[in-house]
């Protein structure tokens, strides 16, 4: 069974609109995110950018260590019915990833999550 068919019948389950699921679930991936990512200053978790229809460029000015800033970012930009972008331009960003794999493990839980509830 593949991922899209997953999320289509969790959403029917759930008596949700595709769209109104499709948002939750990049809210929520968006977010674990952004709150897996280590803090020391603040910059890195910061540094999380969402957009619409193509990825960010550049870095942001922004000291966020507790990660609210850019999870209201999250949830102010993304639609459910949208090709949404979580972009972290800073140059060590990649390194981060490798380490602690805060992008990898939040998608294999998501695909968890989802396959469980359509179980």
């Amino acid at each position: 069974m593949s991922f899209a068919i997953d999320i289509n019948k969790f959403a029917l389950k759930c008596n949700a609109t595709l769209n109104e699921t499709s948002r939750a679930i990049k809210i929520s991936l968006f977010s674990s995110v952004i709150e897996d990512t280590r803090v020391d200053t603040g910059r890195l978790r910061g540094n999380w950018s969402t957009t619409t229809g193509k990825p960010a460029w550049g870095e942001l000015d922004r000291l966020d260590p507790t990660g609210i800033q850019a999870i209201t970012e999250v949830k102010r930009t993304v639609k459910g019915d949208t090709v949404d972008y979580l972009t972290n331009n800073l140059p060590y960003s990649e390194v981060y990833e490798e380490k602690d794999g805060m992008i990898a493990k939040n998608m294999v839980r998501l695909q968890r999550i989802v396959k469980e509830s359509v179980a």
